[in-house]
């Protein structure tokens, strides 16, 4: 799905990066998982606007990366369901691809300072374990 570049704004709030195994942790080969909370915090005619956390552990455990945001998206009511609709390949939602996108940066940049492998670009399509969370029942989102 292609999306317009100023209908999603993330923003990230705070960036961590430990690695968790000794000298030779950039050598390490290990798989990489990734662990997502995207909760709506507001919505308003034409704008929703999304918190989340990201984390992303390796096997064995070698380095993990936390990131937290917001997101700001602005489109209509059917744009803002439709990115927060699961890819039939991907089963992932397109929204989480650029916060991916945003945090796979910052990511990369952790790795060489703390010398620790770096999680691949693709890493979201392949292997997230996403939670969306939706308001409780009788609670509606802001308007």
């Amino acid at each position: 799905m292609m999306v317009p570049e100023d209908a999603i704004r993330v923003k990230l709030l705070n960036v961590a990066g430990t690695r968790l195994i000794g000298e030779d942790a950039a050598d390490a080969q290990p798989e990489f998982d990734v662990k997502v909370k995207l909760e709506e915090i507001e919505r308003r005619t034409g704008e929703a606007v999304f918190n989340f956390k990201m984390t992303v552990n390796t096997k064995p455990s070698v380095v993990r990366f936390d990131v937290n945001g917001i997101v700001n998206v602005s489109g209509g009511s059917e744009y803002i369901e439709k990115i927060l609709q699961p890819d039939p390949d991907t089963k992932v939602p397109s929204i989480l691809h650029r916060i991916y996108q945003q945090a796979f940066l910052s990511f990369f940049l952790l790795s060489g300072i703390i010398n620790a492998p770096p999680p691949p670009p693709d890493l979201i399509s392949s292997s997230v374990k996403s939670e969306l969370v939706q308001p409780s029942e009788g609670e509606e989102p802001s308007k």
